[in-house]
């Protein structure tokens, strides 16, 4: 396969064009911004508060572990209800959660249980809007220019990890309650944007597109319904039935574990050194915009570039520039090799989400992307550990020595690489519902 996704045809019209995908993106673009700040002010604030960066920190790890058990049953919801009210009380919910917690932050110092139970609201909320969303930008966005889409969708939660840094630093300095309310209005003007957007459904469907009323009529018997754990189980058996996905999200885990260990040797084994926080700091804001450009450069990269390549080229670069890293002991090559890696890692995801897009079903895609989502990063979070203990028994440019070693294997992987799916059932865009 030479090109993953086709060339825009001249008489689709341009995203550019597509007033319902901009108003979504607009509105999740100012969410991403907020959250990206209260993401970096809520441990802040509870430090200032008087807890210890224990506790802060254990705010951080709940909100990854609640993430990943939400995920499925999001999944799940998004396949069986409707998504203008997920994604409408996903945001009002989240509204209401931040804005109390900024009101309270105004008044008084936060306990520890509202910081978590505002954390723990936020990211099932967030969870559940996710695949939603995916379903209703399947819809409005035309088969040819889901590519294009997704790639914008990364962009802009690159261009909040940007500017959200800043920003949250400057609100903060005002008034620590400044982002928090911030991100509460973002959510706001996000439920807005979906309520304009995302219209009621004109057709007799339901939301797994079951006929209903006279259409169920003339469409004639209707199947039976299956169990629960029948339907809630249906990504899982998608992804074990078809050999092309399921070697993408085991590709995926591998080459985001291999990532997440490698973005803490950098903080750990940069930032140990004399002026290391600031070697840290300029490497994080070239990685956001390394990713940035990667997301960017998708639609690019899908029309001319075959998807065994783009899954070669991605860890091969990163290997060789560690392994120069390794051999000359150049903190300049480690930073190299994971910016690199921030380029080229959002143009796999990209090609990885445009392939399920196009290929999975409608009435299942919400239940296969959350289970894929879950395989692929369920052991992320083992990646700092690995780094720390690579850090414990190696100096850096040896460890450098073994990233390089774990992402020549992952660069060899493709050439096993199975055939995609066959594309399902085309659809243009159209009005969501």
């Amino acid at each position: 396969m030479t090109a993953t996704v086709p060339p825009v045809p001249a008489a689709v019209p341009r995203l550019s064009r597509n007033r319902d995908f901009q108003l979504l993106w607009i509105g999740q673009a100012l969410s991403d911004f907020g959250s990206s700040m209260t993401y970096i002010v809520l441990p802040l604030v509870l430090l200032a508060s008087g807890n210890s960066t224990t506790v802060a920190a254990t705010v951080g790890t709940v909100s990854l572990a609640v993430g990943l058990v939400a995920r499925l049953p999001a999944g799940y919801l998004s396949d069986r209800c409707d998504q203008r009210a997920l994604m409408l009380g996903s945001d009002l919910v989240r509204l209401v959660a931040v804005g109390s917690l900024a009101v309270y932050v105004l008044l008084r110092p936060v306990p520890v249980a509202l910081a978590l139970v505002t954390v723990v609201v936020s990211v099932v909320a967030l969870e559940v809007f996710r695949p939603a969303q995916s379903k209703v930008i399947r819809r409005i966005v035309s088969t040819e220019q889901l590519g294009a889409a997704l790639s914008l969708n990364q962009a802009r939660a690159y261009g909040a990890d940007i500017a959200a840094p800043a920003a949250a630093g400057l609100l903060l300095a005002l008034e620590p309650s400044v982002p928090l309310a911030v991100d509460a209005l973002t959510f706001g003007v996000s439920a807005l944007c979906v309520a304009v957007v995302v219209r009621a459904p004109r057709r007799g469907r339901g939301p797994d597109g079951a006929t209903s009323g006279r259409d169920a009529e003339a469409a004639g018997p209707q199947p039976v319904a299956e169990r629960f754990l029948t339907r809630f189980t249906a990504g899982w058996r998608y992804l074990a039935g078809d050999r092309f996905m399921r070697w993408c999200v085991l590709y995926g885990a591998g080459l985001n574990l291999a990532f997440s260990a490698l973005t803490f040797a950098l903080i750990l084994g940069v930032g140990s050194r004399p002026d290391g926080a600031v070697a840290v700091g300029t490497a994080m804001s070239a990685a956001a915009v390394a990713g940035l450009a990667g997301s960017l450069l998708t639609p690019y990269v899908q029309r001319h570039v075959s998807l065994k390549a783009t899954l070669v080229a991605g860890p091969a670069t990163g290997a060789v520039l560690l392994a120069v890293a390794w051999t000359s002991g150049s903190t300049i090559a480690f930073v190299a090799g994971f910016c690199a890696l921030c380029l080229l890692i959002p143009v796999i995801s990209a090609t990885f989400g445009t392939i399920m897009a196009v290929a999975v079903p409608e009435e299942i895609y919400g239940r296969v992307i959350t289970a894929s989502g879950l395989v692929a990063q369920i052991v992320q979070p083992c990646g700092p550990l690995a780094a720390g203990l690579l850090l414990a028994r190696l100096s850096l440019p040896t460890t450098a020595a073994a990233f390089a070693m774990a992402f020549a294997l992952l660069a060899a992987v493709p050439v096993a690489l199975p055939k995609p799916p066959q594309t399902s059932t085309p659809a243009p865009a159209r009005s969501p519902s």
